[in-house]
This record gives structure tokens, C-alpha cells and sequence, in this order.
């Protein structure tokens, strides 16, 4: 008996180690690609494979408004991945967004 608990104590210990959570060099990587959505463009959020993100619209603006640009969607969504790559919340306020879209102030008249 006091054999078995040896041989699982190690195996347990195994097991913890590689569920702990940690990651492998490079894994925290996020990547930010455009996407044609209806009316315009989007962005989706990738970390290794998996989608984490998909944003059709222009976030934080109270209207479902595709980006009119790849370039305006990758704007905003690099400014989600930097702050997944900083472990911040992937939130972006109404002021971020006129920030990167300046036009956007213009357009909401707000």
C-alpha cells in the first residue's frame, strides 16, 4: 500500500504541473486579423487556433456599425490584443474608440 501512494504521489504531481495553467515561450501571443463582415469590415482575435474575439461591428458606439475599413477594424483591434497582451480586460470604451476613429466623434455628433 504505501508503494502505491509513492508511485501516485509523483503522477499527481505530473498531472498538477502541466494543468497548473502555465504556458509554453510564445503562447501569449494574440493575433488580430480583418474579416468582411456585411456592410463593411470586422476583426477576430486569435490566440494560437482558437477565435477569442469576433467584433462585426465598431464596439462601444450603442449601433450595430461595421468598420468601413480593414485598416480602422485592425486599429481597434490591435488596441484589444495589446491589452490581452498586457493581462487588461479586452473592453474598449466610446473614448478609445474616437481616439483611434477620430471620425467616429463626428459621425455619433455625441
Amino acid at each position: 500500500m504505501f508503494i502505491v501512494k509513492l508511485g501516485v504521489l509523483p503522477f499527481v504531481a505530473v498531472c498538477l504541473s502541466c494543468c497548473s495553467g502555465r504556458k509554453s515561450v510564445g503562447s501569449e501571443e494574440f493575433v488580430c486579423r480583418p474579416v468582411q463582415v456585411e456592410g463593411g469590415y470586422g476583426y477576430v482575435v486569435l490566440h494560437e487556433e482558437d477565435t477569442l474575439i469576433y467584433q462585426p461591428y465598431i464596439p462601444a458606439i450603442g449601433e450595430r456599425t461595421p468598420f468601413t475599413s480593414e485598416e480602422d477594424a485592425l486599429k481597434v483591434g490591435r488596441l484589444v490584443c495589446r491589452k490581452l497582451t498586457d493581462k487588461r480586460p479586452p473592453t474598449v470604451s466610446r473614448e478609445e474608440i474616437t481616439e483611434t476613429l477620430p471620425f467616429i466623434r463626428h459621425q455619433s455628433g455625441r
